[in-house]
């Protein structure tokens, strides 16, 4: 019998239109974001066996950047919804990857050895819990499988963020059925690097990414809008916009405009 949250997660991949990405070109900024991202702090090319903590976006294809960066062997993918992981290994299948390391778990309970992993990517995985404990719980299980000198790649919403609304408001939207999916709560800048040095992992690097403004359902709308209006004429115009505004990462006022913030943490020990 799945959980409550592992049945959630089967609704929602169970709805979620694989025919087409609504906003194809948020979704292509957020691919290019990500992919800078990694290339940045990760040397991918030396990373025998990688952990990706959801494929939610392997399995509905174009916000993914996994098929972009990490080589075919020794990627690990885990999903905490056997419909998202089915998913997934048909699309990295076509593809012609290997996608038979792809588990379905709970990232807060890893199938996988101590020491084992030497990059873990967590890409906004761990905001969809309804309390800081279970983020934590979820830290924990991450550090317990990177190897000594293993890397982190985490991102996490940032409440920190000026349009970023106040959790009551988040659970009303909820409640409401206008959320296509559970948000989750998430940790500060300042909790996140405590929690993880707690846990035997040093925060070399930080920033905040994804510098558009909440809420998604509005932005999103706009750019249905201006597309449909202009039929594809101010495509470049808004991937040119999505570009412009990544620019605010560069400033000091980069936690007060980023969607997510993003950690590069290290597990302490000899490599």
């Amino acid at each position: 019998m799945l959980g409550k949250e592992a049945e959630h997660w089967e609704q929602v991949a169970r709805g979620w239109s694989v025919k087409g990405y609504a906003n194809e070109l948020l979704a292509e900024h957020k691919r290019k974001t990500y992919i800078t991202l990694m290339a940045r702090w990760a040397e991918l090319a030396d990373s025998q066996r990688i952990l990706k903590t959801d494929l939610f976006a392997e399995a509905f294809v174009v916000e993914q950047f996994l098929f972009d960066i990490a080589p075919a062997k020794g990627v690990i993918g885990m999903d905490i919804s056997t419909e998202i992981v089915a998913q997934a290994k048909r699309q990295t299948r076509q593809r012609g990857i290997d996608a038979g390391k792809y588990l379905c778990c709970d990232v807060k309970h890893l199938p996988l050895r101590d020491n084992s992993i030497d990059l873990v990517i967590s890409d906004s995985t761990l905001d969809h819990f309804p309390s800081e404990a279970d983020i934590v719980t979820a830290l924990k299980e991450l550090g317990r499988v990177l190897r000594p000198g293993g890397i982190l790649i985490l991102t996490i919403d940032n409440k920190s963020n000026l349009t970023y609304p106040p959790y009551f408001i988040l659970r009303l939207w909820m409640e409401l059925g206008l959320a296509p999916y559970f948000i989750g709560k998430t940790l500060s800048l300042t909790k996140l690097r405590r929690t993880l040095e707690e846990i035997g992992l040093n925060v070399e690097e930080s920033t905040a990414i994804l510098h558009y403004p909440h809420p998604d359902g509005l932005v999103r709308w706009l750019e249905r809008s201006l597309r449909r209006l202009s039929r594809g004429r101010l495509d470049n115009a808004i991937r040119k916009g999505l570009a412009l505004l990544e620019r605010l990462e560069k400033k000091r006022t980069r936690y007060l405009t980023g969607r997510y913030l993003a950690v590069k943490a290290v597990k302490r020990g000899a490599a």
